[in-house]
């Protein structure tokens, strides 16, 4: 079991690491490297034409309200945004699974896979003011909703193995009895 804990302990290390790098990134790059994603995806959506379905309509609309309030903001700031999110959602989860295989706890696993990526948010916004972007309280709420969500989606993972376990081991004490 030390070795999956030495295993998710670097797995942990390198993802901060890569979030760091994308956040320590001066305003040119960083801007460049939203737009270049948003391209991306906007030659995806060409092929796919997903903008245009009601379904995408509304969930950008909800993450356009959630992340700006009211201003409408250009799509690439919500791609950033998302970037954002994704980032710290990869960062809640791994953060979960790293506390769990250390301590078997699963409120040490909750505890760390939000308060770790919640650390990590707040250095990265204090990092970014030494490279010409400005601290952002509202990144780091993005930030950290990003964790909540990479947490829940590892306690559903987690409730449903325990359930899965459990009927299995049910119905082998029924086959045996």
């Amino acid at each position: 079991m030390r070795r999956v804990w030495i295993l998710m302990m670097a797995i942990l290390l390198f993802w901060t690491a890569v979030v760091l790098y994308f956040g320590t990134r001066n305003a040119v790059v960083s801007s460049k490297q939203a737009r270049w994603a948003y391209n991306v995806l906007k030659k995806i959506d060409q092929v796919l034409d997903l903008s245009e379905t009601t379904f995408f309509k509304k969930i950008r609309n909800v993450l356009n309200r959630l992340w700006f309030g009211n201003k409408k903001m250009p799509t690439v700031e919500l791609v950033r945004k998302s970037a954002h999110f994704g980032l710290y959602m990869v960062l809640g989860i791994v953060s979960f699974w790293f506390a769990f295989t250390y301590s078997h706890k699963l409120l040490m696993a909750v505890l760390v896979s939000v308060s770790l990526p919640a650390l990590v948010a707040s250095l990265d916004e204090y990092l970014q003011q030494f490279r010409g972007r400005g601290a952002s309280l509202n990144d780091i709420m993005i930030d950290v909703s990003g964790a909540l969500t990479g947490m829940i989606f590892c306690l559903v993972i987690f409730a449903l193995v325990k359930l899965v376990r459990f009927f299995l081991r049910t119905a082998r004490t029924q086959q045996e009895g």
